[in-house]
């Protein structure tokens, strides 16, 4: 499972942090800078960034937070929130790891989900119309995200990374 954290802090060495991210797995949603200051006096930049990173690496995101002088907390976010960035993060995971154009049937093949225990099942591509517009709602959502890129091809809708 992941977990979404918020991180806060300063600027200083906080690349490596989105380094340790990325390299466990996890992916940045959003990063919001604060410019503290009194008067006409600049005092220093703070950093507020949600991450969701693997459930196992947590300790490591929280010992490498204390070396660069910042702090995470775990977010507690209403279920719907929850699972659909749980969601965007799995759909990224497979289309990092394939780095080619898929359908939302192909994707659906490669998914897997969750049941109430944390047991992992594979979603099977019986044409459950719900899943497929959850996952359509969060491709969509991808894409007003600047995350995928989006093509149409005898049809039918296909989904790629968007390289930097």
């Amino acid at each position: 499972m992941y977990k979404i954290l918020l991180f806060s802090g300063g600027v200083y060495k906080y690349e490596l942090l989105v380094e340790h991210v990325d390299d466990v797995g996890g992916l940045i949603i959003q990063e919001d800078v604060l410019h503290i200051s009194r008067g006409t006096s600049f005092l220093a930049d703070e950093l507020r960034v949600i991450l969701i990173v693997p459930s196992n690496e947590i300790s490591s995101i929280n010992s490498i937070a204390s070396d660069i002088k910042g702090h995470v907390e775990e977010l507690k976010l209403e279920k719907p929130v929850h699972e659909n960035l749980i969601d965007i993060l799995e759909i990224y995971d497979i289309l990092c790891k394939t780095n080619s154009w898929l359908n939302i049937n192909s994707i659906m093949k490669l998914m897997t989900s969750h049941d109430e225990n944390g047991f992992i099942e594979t979603i099977d591509d019986s044409g459950n119309t719900e899943t497929v517009q959850k996952l359509e709602e969060c491709l969509d959502l991808m894409l007003s995200l600047k995350i995928v890129d989006k093509r149409t091809d005898n049809s039918e809708s296909e989904y790629c990374i968007l390289k930097d």
